[in-house]
């Protein structure tokens, strides 16, 4: 089942067969066909619902997942008409350096370190185009909704051509064979067999779902903010033009100890005191008879908690586990030393997924 997405820690891109055949396996077969995705991200899951026919709602803490969703699920043939005539227009602009140049493209951080993203020339490129599409919206020339369908189109090129583990956390010291290749700006297949969805950007803890008939679950597993790993693709889809500071040119207001930090991007799943109350308070309140939970065996939250807590609140838990390789950031970093210590470098492990009857 294909799907697009950039580059993501814990992207279910390999298992959204898996996930759809265990849903529909446990879903009696006259309920409807409708889903909530509330921790979407790159909406890869999403994108597969909507394929097979299914109403798709989606929602992230995370900016740029709502140019994701415009573009891969609220998407139709008529409301992206203009798609097309609109990226060649932007192919043909000239480059000019703006944030994204200044910014990650091979400089000196503030903190000393040095920044190498992108090249300049695809760097400046990146620039005129996000610059031209925020002109269009203000001035009523494309919807926002094209917008970020054009948003989507641009990371998704920056995607292709960056010098990156694929966090935005760290950055390789020499530059990615990728990174040489000239930004290509194209546009998105989409999965026009399904109903355009909507999406709602926010914590899944106060959002205001419209009842469906099952909710996707799929929270960060560690301590790990995603808003701190992706946070350049989240300052390209606002296009708020940060301040930014650390070694990595982070945006300040992503960093705890900055006096611009924004708690409102923290999320509960990210600390081990919050994180399974957190999934007892959304598991109940989310106004759908079937939760499916997309987890992990190494999570912050052992399972075997988790599963309890389940079974204790709920007539019906059905649990499947995967065998599973684990993502990149298991071998860099702090992994990678204790491997060169002498650790064993697990590669293995298991994705679980967990079926819930509400009722």
């Amino acid at each position: 089942m294909e799907t697009r997405g950039v580059k993501y820690i814990g992207s279910k891109a390999s298992l959204v067969e898996t996930i759809y055949d265990f849903v529909t396996k446990h879903l009696p077969t006259r309920e409807p066909k409708s889903i909530i995705d509330v921790f979407t991200g790159t909406t890869r899951v999403a994108q597969a619902f909507r394929a097979k026919g299914w109403a798709v709602t989606t929602s992230d803490l995370s900016w740029a997942s709502e140019a994701y969703a415009h573009a891969f699920v609220a998407r139709t043939p008529d409301s992206s008409s203009r798609i097309p005539e609109l990226i060649t227009k932007l192919r043909t602009i000239e480059p000019a350096p703006g944030w994204i140049t200044l910014n990650y493209c091979d400089v000196v951080s503030a903190s000393g370190g040095v920044v190498k993203m992108w090249k300049p020339a695809n760097g400046q490129k990146a620039d005129a185009i996000r610059e031209t599409i925020h002109q269009w919206e203000a001035s009523g020339e494309c919807s926002h909704h094209e917008a970020m369908i054009l948003v989507a189109c641009l990371i998704m090129a920056l995607d292709k051509v960056d010098s990156s583990v694929g966090v935005q956390q760290a950055y390789l010291k020499t530059w990615a064979a990728r990174a040489s290749n000239p930004l290509d700006l194209v546009d998105l297949p989409y999965p026009a067999e399904g109903p355009p969805g909507n999406h709602i950007v926010g914590n899944a803890l106060t959002n205001t779902y419209c009842p469906q008939t099952v909710a996707y679950l799929d929270p960060p597993y560690s301590a790990h903010s995603y808003a701190t790993y992706y946070h350049i693709w989240d300052s390209i889809t606002r296009w708020d033009k940060p301040a930014v500071g650390l070694k990595t040119n982070r945006r300040l207001d992503r960093v705890s100890s900055s006096d611009e930090h924004d708690e409102s991007m923290n999320s509960s799943w990210n600390s081990k005191r919050t994180a399974l109350d957190s999934f007892r308070q959304l598991v109940a309140r989310l106004p759908v008879k079937y939760v499916v939970i997309s987890y992990n065996d190494e999570s912050l939250v052992p399972l075997d908690d988790l599963i309890t807590m389940l079974r204790g609140a709920y007539p019906s838990v059905i649990v499947k586990k995967i065998p599973y390789k684990r993502n990149i950031m298991a071998q860099i970093g702090n992994a990678a030393e204790a491997i060169a210590e002498g650790a064993e470098a697990k590669t293995e492990n298991n994705e679980v997924l967990i079926w819930v009857a509400k009722a």
